[in-house]
This record gives structure tokens, sequence and C-alpha cells, in this order.
């Protein structure tokens, strides 16, 4: 593809997925430029890396040598831009449609689930890469291990993607193998029941090509419903299917979990009944499942045993997922993309077991107001393990709400959550905050040296974790 390709233009370009491919589009030989509404550091990144990259959109910033434009999925049929390209005839694709076509003749790997894609590609990438199998991995988040953050360039024939469910993105691909963490209602502009969105994942299993391979979370309902309605069709096709979890029915399973001195410590099973003895230095019960998950993924596709377990050992955590930030005066500040009902509370329960006895101040900001009205009532318990909790006002993504999303805010949020506490006979700090800027205020004024601080959500409240 990128034979014929001589220059792209990439339409909201400091997007995680998107600035990936801007670097990789770069390594191929393939003039770049682009354009995101706000400065960001994957923004900055590209500038410094010499791709032109506008601030604001504007339909006479593509150069007239484009001959492909990439858009975010977060771009409107509106922008200026795609407008503009539209009237010039240039071809358009989104980011994950643009991906498939690149890599059609590779074999391909996604990983999807609700929850722990990131954690899940960056450790099976790495027990890849230890093994010498040299994937191309790209993950939507920026992992210490890879030189180049957010993509791992690899000479191997497999292409490891995180595949984003929203929109149906994934559903661009026909993948070689596919791993499903978990399955949970989330995204509910797209998916307004739970039905529609395993009826997404049900179709991606139908992708995955004859011969491939699909490895799942063995103790999530939801994907345990999927699997069994979809098994008899998928063997016929001799797609393999490898489960892992804690149940004895689990092919590759993870036991004798405990925890010492800051890491976890667990044995996993292999379907050879091989023992991996394995830690993590990043804590909680759902990146014990993450990372057996990515072993049964690297297992299945041929990695070395010892190469997961060291890939394991060495893993510290990525960006934005229980990343901590600073360790000083006595106060741990940890930033976190959390942005689910679920994640929430994982993390809390994380934090918890790692840090026994230390005061949690979570500073929360729900993303996208659909979101946050659709999960209203599982939000409000979600919040239980934090002691202090600062609410920030919704962050809101353009052309993802309906008039009646709009009308919800955060402060309906806290009245909520201050009626649960008052019927559970919970007293704790509890408080609004319009902005990111006015939270930081709020826990400067509250935090005390033993606190673990935790700057949680997928908008921009990330911003102000390391001032705090």
């Amino acid at each position: 593809m990128t034979e014929t390709l001589t220059h792209v233009h990439l339409i909201g370009i400091g997007g995680i997925n998107m600035s990936a491919i801007a670097k990789l589009l770069v390594r191929a030989g393939v003039k770049v430029s682009g354009s995101d509404a706000i400065i960001s550091e994957q923004t900055q990144e590209l500038t410094g890396r010499g791709i032109h990259v506008s601030i604001g959109h504007d339909a006479t910033i593509i150069p007239p040598e484009t001959g492909l434009v990439v858009y975010s999925s977060a771009v409107q049929d509106t922008n200026p831009e795609r407008v503009a390209a539209r009237a010039r005839g240039l071809r358009q694709l989104t980011n994950f449609e643009f991906l498939a076509e690149w890599s059609h003749e590779q074999e391909v790997v996604l990983v999807t689930g609700t929850h722990g894609k990131s954690t899940t590609t960056a450790l099976t990438g790495m027990m890849l890469a230890e093994s010498g199998l040299d994937p191309l991995v790209i993950v939507g988040s920026r992992v210490p291990a890879f030189p180049d953050g957010n993509v791992r360039y690899g000479a191997g024939v497999l292409w490891l993607i995180e595949g984003d469910e929203y929109a149906r993105h994934f559903l661009a691909f026909h993948p070689s193998a596919v791993l499903i963490n978990n399955i949970e209602l989330d995204h509910t502009d797209i998916f307004p029941t739970l039905d529609t969105m395993m009826d997404a994942f049900r179709k991606l299993l139908q992708q995955v090509r004859d011969g491939g391979l699909v490895v799942v979370n063995a103790d999530d309902r939801n994907v345990g419903t999927l699997i069994g309605g979809e098994r008899r069709a998928l063997e016929a096709r001799g797609v393999r299917i490898v489960t892992y979890g804690y149940g004895a029915h689990a092919m590759v399973r993870v036991s004798d979990e405990g925890i010492r001195a800051g890491e976890q410590t667990f044995l996993i099973k292999d379907e050879k009944d091989r023992l991996l003895r394995a830690r993590l230095s990043v804590p909680g019960k759902m990146n014990v499942v993450n990372a057996t998950g990515a072993a049964a993924l690297a297992l299945a596709l041929h990695a070395d045993p010892e190469a997961v377990v060291r890939a394991m050992n060495g893993f510290t955590g990525i960006w934005r997922r229980f990343e901590r930030i600073s360790d000083k005066d006595g106060v741990l500040v940890v930033s976190d993309y959390g942005h689910h009902p679920t994640a929430i509370r994982a993390t809390l329960e994380a934090a918890r077991s790692f840090y026994p006895g230390r005061r949690i101040l979570l500073c929360f900001q729900p993303h996208q107001h659909n979101r946050t009205r659709q999960l209203f009532l599982d939000f409000i318990p979600a919040f239980d393990l934090a002691d202090v909790l600062i609410l920030v006002e919704i962050y809101d993504v353009p052309g993802r709400k309906t008039e009646q999303d709009a009308a919800i805010s955060s402060t309906d949020l806290c009245d909520a959550v201050r009626h649960h506490d008052a019927d559970r006979f919970c007293k704790r700090t509890l408080e609004y905050a319009s902005s990111p800027e006015i939270a930081l205020e709020i826990l400067h004024r509250f935090k005390r040296r033993g606190d673990i601080v935790i700057v949680m959500g997928a908008g921009d409240v990330y911003r102000i974790a390391d001032k705090v």
C-alpha cells in the first residue's frame, strides 16, 4: 500500500492510535502531515520528529500532494478538512480501516475486550519480542519497554494490534488470532444494549481466518456465553480455542497469588502442564488476569515459556494505567485511565491491596455525558473504597451526546454518591470540581503525608497529576 502513497494527511493526529500510524508511515518513507484540536504530548512528539502538525482544523491545510486522508473516529463528517477532502475527491479512511488495509497480508493478532486491552497488548508484545518473534505492536498507550512508546517496529510476520470495539473498529480486520479479555456494556452511544455489543464481538469471531486462534477469559460470563454459542462454528473452520483464568475448566490457569514487598507473585499452569512462576510490580487482580491472558496468547503463538516469565517480571506498567507519577513527601501520586465503573472499582481494590492502611484520595473525571447517564447507577457504588472523593465535571466529547445526555452533570453524581454514603453510614470528604484546575486546588487542601492520590479519567484530568 505504501508503495502507491507519497503523502498522507492525518486528521486527529494527536490521538494515541493516530500518532502510531504517523510514526509507521514516516518509517515506511511516506510523507505525513496532520492536524489536531489541541497541543498534546503526542503532537509535540510528532513535531519533534519533523512532522508538520497544525493546531486547529482548516480546509486549506491539506497539502496539494496528499493522496490519502486518514481520520480519527472522533472527527465528524462536518470537519472542514474532511469536507475539503471530499471536494477534492481524496480517499478517506478511519485509522483502523487504514491499518486493516495496510496489514491485510500480515498475521494480524487483535487484543480486545472492554477492560485491560492496552496492558494485555503491551505484555503480549513484550513476551513475543523477548522470544525473538519480533512482532510489530500498536498499543493504545505508551509502553516504557518500547523506544517509540505506542508502537514497536518488528520484522516478524506477527502484527499485534490493540483492537478497539468503539464504533466496531475491530471489524475492519480479518485477524489470524483474537484475544477477548472481557465483555461489559460500554460506549453506550454506539451500543445501546449489551446484546448489540455482544453482536459485534460475535461478528469479530466469525471474521477470524480459517485455522486461526481465539484466546478467551474463561472466568468472564459474557465471554463464556459468546464462545459457547460460537464454538461449534469456530471448530468447524479449524479455529483453535484456548481459555485462561482461575477456574479449573481453564486451559491456562492462574493460582497461588501472593503480595509482598510491592509486587504480586503467582503461578500459571499452561496447556502442557508447565508451571510458570511469575511476578508483577503492578497491582491488582485485574493485572494478574491481563498477564495470564497475555501469556496464554503468547504461548499459543509459540513464545518461549522462559521469555514469557522474563517479560512479566520486567513489566513496570504503561502510561496512565496505575502509573506512578511521583512518590515524595510521603504522598504517592498515581495517574489512571479508568473511566468505567468496573475499572474504577478494580483500581481502588488494587490500591488497597498494595498499600493497606493508607488513605486513598480519588480525583475522578467522568468521560462523556452519554456513558455517565447510561451507567449512572453503576458509578455510584464504584467509589466506595475511596476515603476522599473529588468528582470533576464531565469531560465533553463533541458529537457524542443527545439533548438528554447534555442535562447530566457531575453535580448529579455527587448528590447521588452523598445519598449513597448516608445510606451506608459512611462519612467522608466528597467534593465537586468544575474543572481539573479546581480539583487540583482541592487536592492541595486535603492531601497529607501517607496518602495515595489517584487522578483518574480518560479526558484531560491527567494533566494535573504531575502538579499534585
